[in-house]
């Protein structure tokens, strides 16, 4: 992806985020600000246009098919996951273009200007896997270009980021941030719902997994599907792929590598310590839980389970489906990266609860 996720911002929410973040904005960076706020000023016109016709429709729809939320750290095979499942003809989600544009993708979806719907196609940050407009997407995109609460902001504004990882959690949001974050998501669903012509809806946006509880609450009858790896390999690959993200989307300076290895780390031990306290919120029949090494071992099986476990419709029909992408995708390879000593004694003081509760080897020497 060449752009930046705030191309599509509400315009009045992009100045307000500058206004909250001005005295850490850095000059370097102007240029990558005035071209942000210039695609903000022009779509967000027709944003206004897209509300006037569509607003009261959306706000109507009534969810007749419960979401399935894919939750797990970034870097657990969580995208894996979503393009598996996203294979069902049965099912919908919010690819590249819906969610970079979701004040107006109904309005100008087919219309946008190549340029723009170029810098929708490329990798993605951290690795080799392919990013195309119509690919699915996280939709925590979108919720970051309409309101403050959203883990997704410190790439851009990385100086706050105690802030915007806080957001990530119920506990730290008040009772009107909570709502409001609620409520931008049952407009987001209701919106892609109708788009999708009332199909259930797949979400994957890794900061969910420390939500769980909280959407639940929102969708009593939604389902969950947690997927789990390795933490080892899982933050070398989150630190490279939050590095890549912050140099690609920052308004200010690019923060030091400690900084933002300490920073993935405790993030990610907070969110575990919010998801496994979660699980008693959750009726075990609406949540399963997998293991990356089963689903890349043995993907068919694995994907059967899914549906067997959370009684999913329509298996045999999606088969094919999901048998063409598992064949494409033989050849990926996944990016090496070396452990350092001092990395791995963090995480093992960090996260010893973790590897306890998925029985996963601690490394109790280097280069184990």
């Amino acid at each position: 992806m060449t752009g930046h996720y705030m191309y599509g911002c509400d315009l009045a929410h992009f100045q307000h985020l500058l206004e909250v973040n001005k005295a850490d904005l850095d000059p370097k960076q102007a240029g990558r600000i005035e071209e942000c706020l210039r695609y903000s000023k022009f779509l967000s016109r027709w944003a206004k246009v897209e509300r006037f016709f569509w607003d009261k429709r959306i706000r109507n729809v009534v969810i007749d098919k419960p979401p399935l939320f894919i939750l797990g750290h970034w870097r657990s095979g969580t995208t894996y996951l979503f393009n598996l499942l996203s294979c069902d003809p049965a099912v919908s989600y919010m690819d590249s273009m819906t969610t970079f544009t979701f004040h107006n993708f109904l309005l100008l979806r087919y219309h946008l200007p190549k340029h723009y719907r170029g810098m929708l196609t490329g990798d993605r940050f951290g690795d080799d896997m392919e990013f195309l407009p119509n690919s699915p997407q996280e939709e925590c995109y979108a919720i970051a270009n309409c309101i403050d609460e959203t883990f997704t902001h410190l790439i851009t504004f990385p100086k706050n980021y105690r802030m915007y990882m806080d957001y990530a959690f119920e506990d730290c949001l008040t009772p009107e941030q909570r709502r409001r974050w609620c409520d931008t998501h049952e407009y987001l669903l209701k919106k892609i719902t109708y788009f999708r012509k009332g199909k259930r809806i797949l979400f994957k946006s890794p900061d969910n997994t420390a939500k769980m509880g909280m959407l639940h609450d929102l969708y009593p009858q939604a389902k969950f599907v947690h997927i789990y790896r390795d933490p080892y390999k899982v933050l070398m690959s989150t630190i490279n792929m939050f590095e890549a993200g912050i140099q690609a989307m920052t308004f200010e300076e690019v923060p030091p590598h400690e900084l933002v290895e300490d920073m993935a780390v405790q993030f990610y031990k907070r969110i575990y310590t919010q998801y496994l306290k979660d699980m008693a919120r959750v009726p075990k029949e609406q949540l399963l839980e997998i293991a990356y090494s089963d689903l890349v071992k043995a993907p068919m099986d694995t994907i059967a389970h899914v549906y067997r476990a959370l009684d999913l419709p329509d298996f045999e029909a999606a088969k094919p489906f999901i048998q063409q992408h598992i064949d494409s995708q033989k050849s990926y390879k996944t990016n090496q990266f070396q452990l350092s000593e001092a990395l791995r004694t963090k995480i093992n003081r960090e996260l010893g609860f973790f590897f306890d509760h998925y029985k996963i080897p601690m490394r109790i020497t280097e280069g184990e």
